[in-house]
């Protein structure tokens, strides 16, 4: 596919995103800890998820030639939460291995090719 650098985004904002506990923290400043992080992470996710919900490559480019990832790239905000990460002293690999348990069950929410190429840095880092 054409979007090896959507790929790395999502590789690093999955490994920005975890859950456990029962707080709603959707953005990355509510976070207080890696593991509330993580689970913005998620709720960002499940966002570019329906944003790309069952749409094409085709369809993203008619709507934007020059940049036709745009929409996911802003809903993502990856220096946002690179900024929240490394303020609250998160590790690259404690952030990956969060994701996994965060990230679990996003996979039935992908409707289409393009919302299951989003999705595949998560499904090969967690094995």
């Amino acid at each position: 596919m054409r979007y090896p650098g959507l790929i790395l985004v999502f590789a690093f904002v999955s490994g920005s995103v975890v859950s456990c506990g029962d707080s709603a923290v959707t953005e990355p400043s509510e976070a207080a800890t890696c593991v509330e992080l993580t689970r913005a992470g998620r709720a960002v996710a499940e966002q570019v998820l329906e944003s790309l919900s069952g749409r094409t490559i085709a369809e993203l480019e008619a709507d934007d030639p020059e940049h036709p990832f745009a929409v996911v790239e802003r809903l993502m905000r990856t220096q946002e939460f690179e900024d929240r990460a490394g303020q609250l002293g998160c590790g690259r690999g404690e952030l990956e291995v969060a994701a996994c348990l965060a990230y679990q069950g996003l996979g039935q929410q992908a409707e289409g090719d393009l919302a299951r190429e989003y999705l595949a840095p998560y499904f090969t880092a967690c094995g």
